[in-house]
């Protein structure tokens, strides 16, 4: 056999093998999820467009206000045992330092995070325009975490962001 013969045959099982390979080891692997859980998750009904905004509205007047005691109160009971006042006033004070105020904004999309126990956690998006004298840029994102059970919700976490998008 010619070597040019021999180097063909094994480059041909080579490939053969690899196809094998690659093929058992896609069999193997999870299927990638297509979507989110977001898709089959929409919001509870109790969270209306009202709702969605007056929790936005709320947020800004507060966070203009320098309304720290005020910020603290919209958490719910389960948040507020994760952490203190005190902790709650200082993130908002650095947040106030950096970003000043909220001028607008608007929702954009929820994000559903998961059960725990029978409490769906969901995440609302506000795209959200910020003071011109912002350390960060003039748009930002509000991202209000919410419990929800049964018919009640609360929040869970607030967090903004600033970018120069």
């Amino acid at each position: 056999m010619k070597t040019s013969q021999a180097v063909i045959i094994l480059l041909l099982v080579a490939n053969l093998a690899a196809t094998i390979w690659f093929g058992v080891e896609k069999r193997n692997r999870p299927e990638p999820i297509q979507g989110t859980a977001s898709s089959s998750h929409s919001l509870p009904a109790l969270i209306t467009d009202d709702v969605k905004e007056q929790i936005l509205e709320e947020f800004k007047r507060l966070f203009n206000e320098g309304n720290f005691d005020g910020l603290y109160s919209m958490f719910g009971a389960a948040a507020q045992a994760r952490f203190s006042k005190e902790a709650s006033d200082q993130e908002f004070e650095k947040l106030k330092k950096f970003f000043h105020s909220v001028e607008d904004g608007g929702f954009s999309h929820s994000e559903f995070l998961g059960a725990q126990g029978d409490t769906n956690v969901y995440v609302l998006n506000y795209v959200v325009k910020l003071a011109e004298t912002s350390e960060f840029g003039t748009k930002g994102t509000l991202k209000v975490t919410l419990a929800v059970h049964g018919d009640q919700y609360e929040i869970y976490g607030i967090r903004l962001n600033g970018g120069t998008i």
